[in-house]
């Protein structure tokens, strides 16, 4: 699904799209987000074609992303951990990226995006590694595994992971049901 550049955005299109750049403006992220004509890449085209069913998605994510009470980089190997078990190219793309900018190790960063759990994980890194890893195959997070969220995260935090989890699972499948590309900056 091409890029829809600025000035072909629909009157429905413009506030969602006017939002996503406030949005992804306040992250600074260091990863490409728009292409040379200025239109939103990644899963921006497709949720723009969309804008009544990918709004609620966007609250979605500001709404897990404000108040976070989990560290980036715990939020960078969930997110890793959950792109690399779905495959999904720009998401690996731009959390490596952002993972890289917060401080996580390149191999470790490396290790996440090939599917692994990594050595140099931390112990909090290690259990969001092993839940977003778990609740990929399906079943029911163990208790043992649980509790040590809970003891990592508290309650609020754990919550927190496992929405962050789904969040990225479902971005996951609208960025590979649309096969979107990677920007020629990507490695």
């Amino acid at each position: 699904m091409p890029p829809i550049s600025p000035n072909e955005l629909s009157d429905e299109q413009r506030p969602f799209d006017e939002h996503v750049r406030q949005v992804m403006g306040g992250l600074r992220t260091p990863f490409t987000s728009t292409d040379e004509s200025g239109a939103l890449i990644g899963p921006f085209p497709v949720m723009l074609r969309f804008p009544g069913l990918a709004r609620p998605l966007l609250e979605w994510f500001t709404t897990v992303t404000s108040g976070s009470v989990l560290s980036p980089r715990v939020r960078e190997v969930a997110i890793l951990t959950t792109g690399s078990r779905y495959g999904a190219a720009y998401e690996l793309y731009s959390h490596s990226r952002i993972a890289a900018k917060i401080g996580l190790p390149d191999g470790v960063v490396a290790g996440l995006t090939a599917g692994q759990r990594p050595a140099g994980l931390t112990p909090e890194e290690s259990v969001a590694h092993d839940v977003a890893a778990h609740l990929y195959t399906g079943a029911p997070l163990p208790g043992a595994l649980y509790r040590s969220a809970v003891a990592c995260f508290g309650e609020c935090g754990t919550a927190e992971l496992v929405f962050l989890i789904a969040q990225y699972a479902a971005i996951s499948m609208v960025l590979n049901a649309y096969d979107v590309p990677l920007p020629p900056d990507a490695e």
